[in-house]
């Protein structure tokens, strides 16, 4: 547990700090500096990149994943390295072909609500074939238990290059045209840098693609894993970016740009869930390989409560403070304060459920998550296709929130059925209690006027008010009602001052 708690929490504070970077600029203050078309027009252009990106990435960064202890033993990793830059390099090939061919059909759901993509159409695919790369050494780096620099260059190194790009438009230094053209330079400069960190620092190396197929006697089972995981890749990717494309095609790239608001906020609630699932996922695929279910379990159960702890935290005080934020947006964007509410509410429940996802796709019943990953895609396509005419940006928001429900219920069901375990305890129940009763309680505090005739500071004020009560409200209680030892343990490493004089050990921590 030393390895993941020293990276996860490395991971975590990177990940915290591109997420507070993103959502003080992207979210408060460029509302104020450019329109929610061209704000939505980012958002759209990053959410077919994520999509799309599944075709050319091939699955190929989770077979590496997988089959990571047995590769490096057999020396072939390097082989695999060789194998997955030309595989790629191909697949892009193909991506771009079928991407040019299918431009007027693609086009047509944005010619009438979303017009302002049709000149920026082919930017897509330097996007898409920037970040095929990046994941891939990303992977590279998660395998070798090194996430803290990548997780730097997604979080922090491309969101700060954004926020110069949108600083020089609003500016009026850089025109409309050159504006979005700045948006492939910042992802090809990012992959250029987690190239050179991968063979510098972590000694990526390349060996002939033909290596890798020599003498492996369990290459059927591997290309079908990587097979199965390109299935995933596309099903989660369409799942989790779909809302935004589809409401483009609906609403406008304007409802996007106020759609994301709140979307941004409400998945702040998984930042820590992300952080400790990539550092997790080696040494889940490592017990899997060792057949040590019971380590699985412990891992599953102990990390449960943490995550469920941590999302009902964060959870209160989203929801307690949802007022005040909107406050500080234009007026325009207070229609999707219910969005904040539903997409929350969705994540949250998420994270209730563990490290189901990558439990079960790391097992040996892989295809179960496949089928259920099908499901998934196809109930949130369905579902915002048939809500978003009728109840709008909240169509999308419930579309998203209740496939991800049923999806983590079909997950938990197969794994207690299969091996009979699941995070589940009598301590979720005491932190929903306890989560309803801080916001019961601080929902009955009025928005305080600090200062007359200052909304912006006002609302400043309330949000550091109410997340002052909220915390306090909600961790006291947490720490004498014992519900997590790790919590406890590091309130008291806090409480004795060692983590401040470098006398505490990161394991630890």
């Amino acid at each position: 547990m030393g390895i993941i708690k020293r990276q996860s929490l490395k991971s975590s504070l990177v990940n915290y700090a591109g997420v507070l970077l993103g959502v003080v600029f992207f979210n408060f203050i460029f509302p104020h500096l450019i329109s929610e078309e061209h704000l939505g027009m980012i958002r759209l252009l990053q959410s077919l990149m994520f999509i799309l990106v599944a075709l050319p990435s091939l699955g190929l960064g989770h077979m590496l994943l997988r089959f990571y202890s047995v590769w490096k033993d057999e020396n072939r990793v390097n082989a695999f390295n060789g194998f997955v830059m030309v595989a790629t390099a191909i697949a892009c090939l193909v991506f771009i072909i079928l991407y040019i061919l299918f431009r007027d059909y693609i086009l047509g759901f944005y010619q009438e609500k979303s017009a302002l993509f049709i000149p920026y159409y082919y930017l897509v695919i330097p996007l898409v074939v920037a970040q095929a790369y990046i994941q891939y050494f990303e992977i590279f780096s998660m395998v070798k238990l090194r996430v803290a620099f990548p997780s730097f260059i997604r979080e922090i190194l491309i969101r700060v290059m954004l926020v110069g790009l949108v600083y020089l438009f609003s500016y009026k230094v850089l025109d409309e045209t050159q504006f979005f053209y700045g948006m492939p330079v910042v992802y090809g400069l990012s992959v250029l840098l987690i190239i050179f960190y991968a063979f510098r620092i972590q000694h990526f190396r390349l060996a002939s693609p033909m290596k890798f197929f020599k003498d492996n006697t369990d290459l059927r089972h591997q290309m079908l894993y990587g097979g199965g995981m390109f299935l995933v890749l596309v099903f989660s990717n369409t799942h989790n970016f779909i809302d935004g494309v589809l409401l483009s095609s609906f609403l406008g790239v304007g409802a996007f740009g106020i759609y994301g608001i709140p979307l941004v906020l409400g998945q702040m609630i998984q930042v820590p869930y992300r952080a400790i699932s990539l550092i997790s996922l080696p040494v889940i695929r490592d017990a899997w390989v060792a057949n040590d279910v019971e380590k699985i379990r412990h891992l599953n159960k102990s990390i449960g409560i943490n995550l469920f702890l941590i999302g009902t935290f964060l959870f209160t005080l989203l929801i307690i403070n949802s007022n005040s934020i909107f406050k500080l947006l234009p007026p325009q964007y207070e229609a999707a304060e219910s969005v904040l509410y539903i997409i929350a509410a969705g994540r949250l429940f998420d994270m209730a459920f563990g490290l189901n996802s990558e439990i079960l796709n790391t097992s040996s019943l892989y295809k179960y998550f496949i089928y259920l990953t099908v499901i998934l895609m196809v109930m949130t396509i369905v579902l915002n296709i048939l809500l978003i005419p009728v109840y709008g940006m909240n169509g999308a928001a419930i579309a998203v929130s209740l496939s991800l429900v049923i999806f983590n219920l079909l997950k938990t069901w197969v794994l207690y059925a299969k091996f009979g375990f699941h995070c589940f305890s009598k301590h979720y129940l005491t932190l929903i209690l306890l989560m309803g009763a801080v916001i019961g309680i601080l929902y009955l505090i009025p928005f305080i006027l600090f200062m007359p005739h200052h909304m912006f500071m006002n609302a400043l004020c309330n949000v550091a008010f109410k997340s002052f009560l909220g915390s306090v409200l909600f961790l006291v209680p947490l720490y004498y009602l014992k519900i997590s030892p790790d919590f406890n343990d590091f309130v008291k490493l806090i409480l004795s001052g060692k983590i401040f004089k470098g006398g505490h050990r990161m394991e630890e921590l």
